[in-house]
């Protein structure tokens, strides 16, 4: 006699005793992470400090879409972890994102920022990238989510991360992340920026900040990085003058880059004169592309 087939009580209870595993599992999860801002605030012995690891939750979601399997999409699998991943965040001590936000039209931000940091974290609106910024620098939130540089912008908000004071906010995330959720207006990109020291997820890019003479051209520059085996995006090419004369840039590179790299210090002497100054400004781990994802590409001219 073939095995009868189970009914939908059946298959409703099957339902019920997974939900009470997954939440036990949730409970059990979000007892650890107490632990472990608890550990983290006695050695940080009361100073403020932002718990977000950038590079461990890209690590964590690049091994979920790996592993996962079954009909559930990969991408609502990332938006359900990115949700758990922030409410464990605020389990660790309070946590709050400034968003740019110039006009209702710009609503894209608030979306990225709502999207990769979940629903119920506290996200504050601020009208440019500056006062975004000075929300960080301020203390009245933990980072800020602002728009992608371009070399059109008339306010270049990445000037306000050159220093080499190792507590300084850093560029830390790209987003999205994952794939786009319900954007509203046009699809924008977001860089998220704050007081969080930048590791190595294993898939990264860092993003420079590099003042030369005005002389120097950017294919001149470009050969320079090539050289060191840098090879460069150009964000941002020819921003100034600055104070001393010369001319700020913002050039993406592949990998991770940390300040002391040597292949910094020999940048600098292979340019000589012509490099005044170079500062790195974080990096980020590279979204998850449409094809990890498992998303079909769109036909061109569709939405």
């Amino acid at each position: 006699m073939a095995d009868a087939q189970p009914t939908l009580d059946d298959l409703r209870r099957q339902i019920d005793e997974i939900d009470v595993t997954l939440q036990e599992l949730i409970v059990r999860r979000a007892e650890v992470v107490t632990q472990v801002g608890a550990l983290k605030n006695r050695v940080s012995g009361g100073a403020r400090v932002v718990h977000m690891r950038p590079a461990r939750e890209a690590i964590i979601l690049r091994k979920l879409v790996e592993r996962h399997r079954g009909p559930l999409s990969k991408a609502t699998l990332v938006r359900m972890w990115c949700e758990l991943m922030s409410a464990s965040l605020r389990l660790e001590g309070s946590f709050s994102v400034a968003v740019c936000m110039p006009s209702a039209s710009e609503a894209g931000y608030w979306d990225l920022a709502r999207d990769y940091f979940g629903s119920m974290t506290h996200l504050i609106p601020r009208e440019s990238a500056r006062q975004a910024l000075g929300a960080v620098f301020d203390g009245e939130a933990s980072v800020a989510v602002l728009p992608m540089p371009q070399s059109t912008d008339s306010d270049h908000w990445w000037r306000l991360l050159l220093s080499r004071d190792a507590k300084a906010p850093r560029i830390v995330v790209r987003l999205p992340f994952g794939a786009r959720g319900s954007e509203r207006g046009a699809p924008v990109e977001a860089l998220v920026v704050g007081p969080i020291v930048p590791e190595a997820s294993g898939l990264d890019r860092s993003l420079v900040a590099v003042e030369t003479a005005a002389e120097l051209s950017r294919s001149a520059l470009a050969a320079a990085f090539k050289a060191e085996a840098l090879e460069p995006s150009f964000r941002v090419f020819g921003v100034g003058p600055a104070e001393t004369g010369g001319y700020l840039h913002l050039i993406e590179v592949p990998g991770f880059l940390s300040p002391d790299d040597n292949r910094l210090a020999r940048l600098a002497r292979r340019l000589g004169p012509a490099l005044q100054q170079v500062w790195t400004l974080g990096c980020y781990a590279e979204p998850l592309s449409d094809a990890e994802l498992g998303i079909a590409a769109r036909p061109k001219g569709g939405r």
